[in-house]
């Protein structure tokens, strides 16, 4: 009994080991992560430039290997090209794992997404903003484990979430929403 006790405790110090080392990959968009590093999201370039600001922040959370989100690019695009004006930022997001960060350049240098991706100059910050716009803990310094839907839209105004998109986004139903906002300036 002692032997399997001793052999239980083996295992599970070698995983903590494993995921305070690594970042291990679960499932697509599932990743245990062991944040070691003291950071905080008001450092980030996203919140000094975007939800630190007076705009309309329009997030759109997606990845590379998503379908849904690369077939709902177009209706992104066509949102910010009828609503590119002052008061709004319209910018997105990648959820990949840092591994393939490679992958969110290409795509990015593709130009297939109009919008202002702020994946990369957030990269430091990747597992703050990830927490955020999913609204869970940042400041863990605990092992952590998070799960992903995409696409995902945000709209911040004021330092608040005040509409959320699961799934694709519904043109009308975003233009509407943002008629609205755009109207109480």
């Amino acid at each position: 009994m002692k032997k399997l006790i001793y052999l239980l405790l083996l295992i599970i110090s070698i995983v903590l080991i494993g995921v305070a080392v690594f970042k291990l990959k679960i499932a697509k968009n599932t990743t245990i992560t062991f944040n070691n590093e003291n950071l905080k999201i008001e450092d980030s370039p996203f919140y000094k430039k975007y939800y630190n600001s007076r705009n309309i922040v329009v997030v759109n959370i997606w990845a590379t290997w998503c379908e849904p989100c690369i077939d709902e690019i177009p209706e992104l695009n066509k949102v910010k090209k009828e609503y590119n004006r002052d008061g709004l930022d319209f910018i997105s997001f990648s959820i990949d794992n840092t591994s393939d960060i490679e992958k969110v350049k290409q795509f990015v240098a593709s130009k297939k997404f109009e919008w202002n991706d702020i994946t990369i100059q957030n990269l430091k910050y990747k597992k703050h903003l990830e927490n955020m716009f999913y609204n869970k803990s940042s400041n863990s310094n605990i092992i952590q484990v998070t799960s992903f839907e995409i696409p995902r839209t945000l709209i911040f105004r004021d330092k608040k979430l005040i509409k959320e998109y699961n799934g694709l986004i519904n043109y009308h139903d975003i233009c509407d929403f943002l008629n609205r906002e755009l109207q109480k300036n």
